[in-house]
């Protein structure tokens, strides 16, 4: 395994101590991870020592399982929440009592009447924390809170790793405190982060990191096994962080980046369906031969969700197959949400409660069940407060159309960018925006592709009751073909 790592990689592994690892898009991540966990173990560190901590519960399936096929065992294997939920039953002697995101609504409605967003102000949300622990009660964010607290637990002699440290928001941060004796490797991308709403904020991150671990070490993996040098090139100019990282290298030469600017929706149409055929090998046997990928490996990503309707449509009618992985998120949170409410739930087991689910969500369901180590009540209290976001899988067949967002962490040979002028790209037309953000969303739509990056421009998109007339700022130093103008038909004359 160790043998077959790059020198950045292998650098990763026999640096000791607290480490950051900045990884760059497909640099091998999550393989060095592994590694590094492999290397402790060999180094005698005890499994049980050893916190792999990440953001989503599909995540650390695929970390589990990945250290399984290894052969490796009793490594905990975790989220931040899983982790909080486990400290806290573990103090009580009993399963906390977690409730529902249905449950928190309400209570907040009986609480702050009116109010909108009670818990953004501090006051409220101590009255809000009050109410929960005076009727013992937890939603995921006290789990975290009340974890933070806790006097017992000791992480002396311990790793804790976590993946995709970039997404660390600032209520975090009292528990880590917590975990601050232990050794600390985090591995992610500062680049990739686009998730502001939910906290994250780099700045504040920083200073966190280098107040508490102040002998933190830096390693980058600039290398990238996923996309090709044109690719790189174009992504560098969209890097927004406070860590400054060396340039992004790759060994694959060539790729395209390429833009088109239309001036009527079936411009737009015509030449996305022309690219589309020409790459699936639909057009003549002589690109057939050379190009063909399967539908699978396209993308058709937009900041705006509202966007992909038209082209979900023009895609259907051309016969094209489509997935919608945000719309199937839509579906199995439904289905889910349905299965946690039926009363079979709390007197079957698991397996006997998931017998009338889809198969796709059964099957989902169980391996995540395994990872919560058959720990039933731990197992729904995770999923009684899952978001649709949480529950994005693109397992259906077909072309990918999804937002920039729902595309991190994936990757495709193709990726096709609707929608890229002024006001989408970055997106302006809400107040709040952080144009740091935005152009690290770029960065992240753009490094989803492998082989091929276009995007497209139409003057007068409408979207939210507004047009769209200007290139976004953003793309003006890319290559852009502008596609004929449509001629207006001629009035014909009349007689009189």
């Amino acid at each position: 395994m160790f043998n077959s790592l790059s020198e950045e990689q292998k650098l990763v592994l026999s640096t000791p101590g607290d480490l950051l690892v900045i990884a760059g898009p497909g640099s091998g991540k999550t393989r060095t991870l592994v590694a590094k966990v492999v290397r402790l173990l060999e180094e005698g560190v005890s499994p049980e020592k050893i916190y792999l901590l990440t953001f989503s519960v599909k995540v650390s399936f695929e970390l589990k399982k990945r250290l399984e096929e290894l052969g490796l065992k009793g490594v905990k294997v975790d989220t931040f929440h899983g982790l909080a939920y486990d400290l806290i039953r573990d103090k009580d002697g009993k399963p906390p009592t977690v409730i529902s995101e249905k449950e928190k609504d309400e209570i907040l409605k009986k609480l702050f009447p009116g109010v909108k967003d009670p818990l953004s102000k501090d006051e409220l949300k101590r009255i809000y924390y009050d109410y929960l622990e005076k009727n013992g009660l937890y939603d995921f964010d006290f789990l975290v809170y009340k974890a933070s607290t806790l006097e017992s637990f000791i992480f002396k002699d311990s790793y804790v790793i976590v993946d995709e440290f970039q997404d660390l928001a600032q209520d975090l941060f009292p528990l880590l405190e917590r975990l601050a004796p232990a050794t600390w490797v985090f591995f992610g991308d500062p680049n990739q982060t686009i998730y502001g709403f939910r906290g994250a904020n780099l700045e504040k991150l920083k200073n966190f990191l280098e107040k508490t671990k102040p002998s933190l070490k830096i390693c980058y993996l600039t290398q990238s096994f996923r996309c090709r040098e044109a690719i790189l090139n174009f992504a560098e100019n969209f890097k927004a962080s406070p860590w400054s990282s060396p340039k992004l290298k790759s060994d694959l030469p060539g790729g395209e980046v390429l833009g088109f600017l239309s001036y009527a929706e079936f411009q737009e149409k015509e030449k996305l369906s022309k690219i589309i055929k020409e790459n699936l090998g639909g057009l003549t046997l002589e690109s057939a031969q050379i190009n063909q990928v399967s539908p699978d490996d396209i993308f058709i990503l937009s900041r705006l969700r509202v966007l992909l309707a038209p082209v979900k449509e023009w895609l259907l009618q051309e016969g094209f197959p489509v997935s919608l992985p945000e719309e199937e998120a839509r579906e199995i949170y439904q289905e889910l949400s349905q299965f946690l409410q039926s009363p079979r739930v709390q007197y079957l087991s698991v397996e006997q409660a998931l017998s009338e689910v889809s198969p796709e969500l059964k099957n989902y369901l169980l391996n995540l069940y395994e990872l919560f180590e058959r720990d039933k009540e731990k197992f729904l209290a995770y999923f009684s407060n899952l978001k649709e976001s949480d529950l994005i899988l693109p397992i259906r067949q077909g072309i990918k159309l999804m937002t920039i967002h729902a595309s991190k962490g994936l990757e495709a040979k193709i990726v096709i960018l609707v929608g890229a002028e002024d006001g989408i790209i970055p997106l302006t037309i809400f107040n709040d925006f952080d144009l740091d953000e935005e152009k690290r969303t770029v960065f992240v739509a753009l490094t989803r592709a492998k082989d091929k990056f276009y995007f497209f421009v139409q003057k007068g998109r409408r979207a939210y009751g507004r047009s769209f007339e200007q290139t976004s700022h953003f793309f003006l130093n890319f290559p852009i073909k502008i596609l004929e103008k449509p001629k207006l038909k001629a009035k014909q004359k009349t007689l009189f």
